[in-house]
C-alpha cells in the first residue's frame, strides 16, 4: 500500500485511504442488518455532502453521497472529486454486523483490484467510529466522528508508521451539500 502511495503521490495523484473488496457473504440479508443505535448512526452518514480537508498536505474537495443499499445491510459512498474531470472516485461501503458487533468497511476505487484485498474491522463508541484496514505494509486506520449538533462529520485517515505511531493521512469536514 505505502509503495502503491508513493507512486500515486509522485505522478501528482492524491488519493483517500486504500481500496478494499470482499469475498464474504452474508448467509441472510438480516443478519447484517443494524441495531436501533447503530442504524441511526449509520443513518446520520447517508444524503449529500461536502468533503473537504487536505489529503497527505494539499487541500482536496469531494462531492460525497451515501446511501442505503442491499437491504439496508450497507451504506455505500460514492466520493467524486469535484475538479472538472474528476481526478479521484472512490466508492466505500459501511455495514454493521449484528452478531458480531462490530462494523465493517471496504474502499473500492479507480486504481483497481491490486489495493483492494484488506476488508476493515471497527467499533463504535458514543459518535465515533474507528475501522483498522490491516494491510501487510502498514494498517490504516478510518476515523469517523458525528457531531449530532452540527450534523456534521469528521472523517480522519491514517497510516501507522514502522514505529506503531499514527501519522495523518487525510483529514476531512463533511458536511451536508
Amino acid at each position: 500500500m505505502m509503495k502503491r502511495l508513493g507512486k500515486l503521490l509522485a505522478a501528482g495523484t492524491l488519493v483517500a485511504c486504500g481500496a478494499v473488496a470482499t469475498h464474504g457473504v452474508y448467509a441472510a440479508a438480516s443478519s447484517s442488518a443494524p441495531a436501533d443505535a447503530d442504524n441511526a448512526f449509520i443513518d446520520a452518514m447517508t444524503g449529500d455532502w461536502s468533503m473537504d480537508g487536505p489529503t497527505l498536505g494539499k487541500p482536496t474537495h469531494y462531492a460525497l453521497h451515501g446511501e442505503r443499499i442491499l437491504a439496508g445491510g450497507f451504506v455505500r459512498f460514492q466520493m467524486r472529486d469535484k475538479a472538472k474531470p474528476p481526478q479521484y472516485q472512490a466508492d466505500f461501503f459501511l455495514g454493521y454486523d449484528k452478531n458480531k458487533h462490530d462494523y465493517i468497511g471496504h474502499w473500492l476505487d479507480q486504481f483497481g483490484a491490486a489495493g483492494a484485498r484488506v476488508v476493515a474491522e471497527g467499533h463504535r463508541n458514543g459518535n465515533t467510529l474507528v475501522l483498522i484496514f490491516p494491510y501487510a505494509e502498514a494498517a490504516f486506520r478510518d476515523t469517523f466522528t458525528f457531531d449530532p449538533g452540527k450534523h456534521a462529520w469528521t472523517w480522519l485517515l491514517e497510516s501507522q508508521e514502522k514505529d506503531g505511531k499514527w501519522s495523518t493521512f487525510a483529514k476531512y469536514d463533511v458536511t451536508k451539500g
